[in-house]
């Protein structure tokens, strides 16, 4: 569920206890700094009303509220106490009364919590915070290239009508970034190049990058990775994108030919109906990238929590679309609560 839809149902939650105008509404940058942590003016009253909204009874709205109060309560003391040992403090020492003014609020400020995901465990106590994120990060590219691989030689085996060279693109574009996605690209094609010794299906790198560029972008940027349907349509616009970048390689490189025997198969068929080269290639290439990429995507938000949960808070993507589609389809898609304990 987005900020904003969060937001309309509080509105109407609010509206269908008699509230009007001002009382009743509550902005989008509000619900969303709502959620974020650290966070020391907290409105009971509007905590009440969202989780109200995300599906707790009355009697757990109360509870969400009474948390609230006690948090806000329990900061006034603390404040009041480091105020108290600031002016002790400085009463001792021979500080200026004039010069503690600023000082209270500077120290009652809390310190910056660690996320979940950057808490210490073995693997940064072992190789730092910064080498377990690089470590992590090139396990991810170095596992998704192969998955690419393993995908693609699956289809030509079994000549499958699809490509499944794009799963592991999809899956560390969307999670750690588009430009991940290119170097699994570059990586997956490059090791099946060097396995098989065969040169020719190197160019279709190119296919490969465009599709990791949009899969990244197009749930950062352009947000189509915030709905089913929207991810949907990201699936599609990849889908085509892909097949415009590889019909002219196929006509120019192959001959016409493609080197995916379920494609080349559909190609052959339309020809013989009487449709030209150029039409037959990208028809045959538009309907298996079609299938081939909504697999992909599918699989990719599957194991994207698994993904996500491994990952240091600061490294990772986003976690909208698992979310999403748990909110969607929570038998399919349940959420992976990330737990330090786990990975220590």
């Amino acid at each position: 569920m987005s900020y904003t839809q969060i937001s309309d149902r509080v509105r109407d939650l609010r509206q269908s206890r008699g509230e009007t105008g001002s009382t009743a509404f509550v902005g989008r940058t509000t619900i969303y700094d709502a959620f974020q942590p650290g966070r020391h003016r907290i409105n009971p009253d509007l905590i009440a009303d969202i989780v109200t909204v995300l599906g707790e009874d009355a009697e757990g709205a109360a509870r969400w509220r009474e948390y609230c109060i006690r948090a806000r309560a329990d900061e006034t003391r603390r404040r009041r106490a480091d105020t108290a040992a600031l002016a002790s403090a400085a009463d001792e020492n021979g500080v200026p009364p004039g010069a503690q003014t600023a000082a209270p609020a500077l120290a009652a400020r809390p310190s910056p919590r660690p996320a979940d995901g950057d808490r210490d465990n073995w693997f940064t106590r072992t190789l730092g915070a910064r080498g377990a994120t690089l470590t992590l990060l090139t396990l991810i590219v170095i596992c998704c290239a192969l998955v690419n691989v393993s995908g693609s030689r699956l289809a030509v085996t079994f000549a499958l009508p699809l490509y499944l060279d794009m799963i592991g693109t999809t899956i560390a574009a969307i999670a750690v970034g588009p430009w991940f996605g290119v170097a699994v690209a570059i990586l997956s094609h490059s090791l099946g190049a060097l396995a098989l010794w065969e040169w020719q299906g190197l160019p279709f790198m190119i296919v490969n990058i465009v599709g990791a560029l949009i899969w990244g972008y197009g749930v950062r940027s352009w947000r189509l990775g915030t709905t089913p349907l929207r991810y949907f349509l990201l699936s599609i616009i990849v889908a085509i994108s892909c097949t415009i970048v590889a019909t002219p390689i196929i006509i120019l490189v192959w001959g016409g030919a493609s080197i995916n025997e379920g494609a080349q198969g559909i190609a052959a068929n339309l020809l013989a109906l009487g449709q030209g080269v150029i039409g037959a290639v990208l028809s045959a290439n538009i309907l298996t990238s079609i299938m081939d990429k909504l697999i992909a995507g599918f699989i990719a938000i599957s194991v994207l929590p698994y993904v996500l949960a491994a990952l240091p808070a600061h490294a990772r993507g986003v976690e909208v679309i698992p979310s999403t589609m748990h909110a969607r389809f929570p038998k399919l898609f349940a959420p992976v609560p990330y737990t330090a304990d786990a990975y220590r």
